[in-house]
């Protein structure tokens, strides 16, 4: 099965924003025009061409607890969601545990299915 590493995507994702963002506040590009106050005020988005740095903090609160909010929702679903290995029912003759990894196993196996180790 295909897993993807979101940690790896979520990293990706803010390097790429900060390098447009540096990019285009270094390039001279940004919002400008005719703002509120009038052309040229302020600078664009802020006070100069670093100005999204406060535009990065401004988002910082509803960004973070829109993340906070799906976490919290991947962490219910995967609490009350089936357990990947749920305990072999009581018929099924799981008496003794592995010596290696302490997990139950059947009396009549050989190999212990977790560890691999020998069941002697």
């Amino acid at each position: 099965m295909n897993k993807i590493n979101w940690s790896a995507v979520a990293a990706f994702g803010v390097v790429v924003l900060l390098a447009f963002l540096i990019g285009v506040s270094l390039l001279g590009g940004g919002y400008g025009g005719w703002g509120m106050m009038g052309p040229g005020m302020m600078g664009g988005w802020g006070f100069g061409s670093f100005g999204w740095i406060g535009m990065l903090f401004m988002w910082l609160i509803p960004v973070g607890f829109i993340v906070l909010t799906v976490l919290g929702v991947v962490g219910l679903v995967r609490a009350v969601g089936p357990h990947p290995n749920p305990p072999p029912p009581a018929g099924e003759g799981a008496a003794r545990a592995c010596p290696s990894c302490g997990r139950g196993v059947q009396a009549d196996w050989r190999n212990c299915p977790h560890c691999g180790a020998a069941l002697a």
